[in-house]
């Protein structure tokens, strides 16, 4: 087993070796090692994102201590939520140590379910008015709260990556001159573990919109990953994996939460305290340091 787990080391350090332009970087790490030394992997700078910040309070409160204790480097706002105008105020202290970023919303609180909007856009019987009013709307909103344009933009439930959707996306983006980055969702390294739907959403629907992110020269993440069924389970092993396959200048989504003692509906606030009690445990910390990582913003990948 420990032979593997060697071999293991090397083979995903040569991978980000020859994924960031560098063949060769990786060959003076192991010359001369034996198979019982440490192996250091390569030194990759990645952003953590935090998603749905505004939904709710215990939501809210956890990416605000998060931001706090510099976990995060990006944060996802849900602006059509009603506890966005007093939440706001609560990230604007942070505007210049993580990304902010519009969390695009078309099925919480909304007319459509994921599944209805989903069939809507791949039959096309979907009102691209009723996007262009909403993605208007929502960017108003993010606007008029942190009085500047968002970081990103991202969707709820990946929405922004759906046909209609990310082409109404791509017509708002050029008309009202955004220079923002957007999320791309598309991960090749986690096709191998995503249930059937998760896989088709990653293929059909994440590897088409960052082809058209490409052909538009629009700004985006290099990997994503982040996906999981959101079930009770270690989340820190789990979370070890996202590390491992994000590359140079990826993004992990992360949906942390504290206890929510509300009573509103969320289905995955079990899930949510996972994430919450690994991120501000040593074992965060420690899970980076061992991946050679380090936590930036976007911006920073550039310098």
């Amino acid at each position: 087993m420990k032979r593997f787990n060697w071999c293991r080391e090397i083979f995903k350090s040569f991978r980000h070796s020859r994924e960031g332009g560098n063949l060769l970087g990786w060959i003076p790490a192991f010359a001369g090692m034996t198979k019982n030394e440490k192996v250091i992997p390569q030194h990759r700078r990645i952003i953590l994102c935090a998603d749905d910040y505004g939904q709710n309070e215990a939501i809210s409160q956890a990416i605000i201590e998060l931001l706090t204790k510099k976990s995060l480097t990006a944060v996802s706002c849900l602006v059509s939520s009603k506890y966005w105008p007093s939440h706001a105020n609560s990230i604007k202290p942070y505007i210049n140590q993580a990304d902010i970023g519009l969390h695009f919303n078309l099925t919480y609180e909304k007319p459509y379910s994921l599944a209805q909007l989903l069939w809507r856009c791949y039959t096309k019987t979907i009102s691209k008015e009723f996007i262009h009013g909403e993605l208007n709307t929502q960017l108003d909103q993010f606007i008029a709260a942190m009085g500047k344009m968002p970081d990103f933009i991202d969707g709820h439930q990946h929405v922004h990556t759906f046909p209609v959707v990310r082409d109404v996306l791509l017509d708002v983006y050029k008309k009202r001159g955004l220079e923002c980055y957007v999320r791309s969702t598309y991960n090749k390294n986690s096709l191998r573990r995503l249930s059937l739907k998760k896989w088709f959403i990653q293929y059909q629907l994440a590897n088409a919109f960052k082809k058209q992110l490409i052909d538009n020269n629009i700004p985006h993440n290099s990997t994503f990953s982040g996906i999981y069924d959101f079930s009770i389970l270690h989340y820190c092993d789990l979370f070890k994996n996202f590390l491992e396959e994000t590359d140079e200048g990826g993004l992990i989504m992360c949906h942390p939460g504290l206890k929510n003692l509300s009573g509103e509906k969320d289905e995955i606030k079990n899930a949510r305290v996972q994430e919450w009690t690994y991120f501000v445990s040593d074992a965060f910390q420690k899970n980076c340091e061992d991946q050679n990582i380090s936590l930036i913003r976007f911006s920073n990948n550039k310098k």
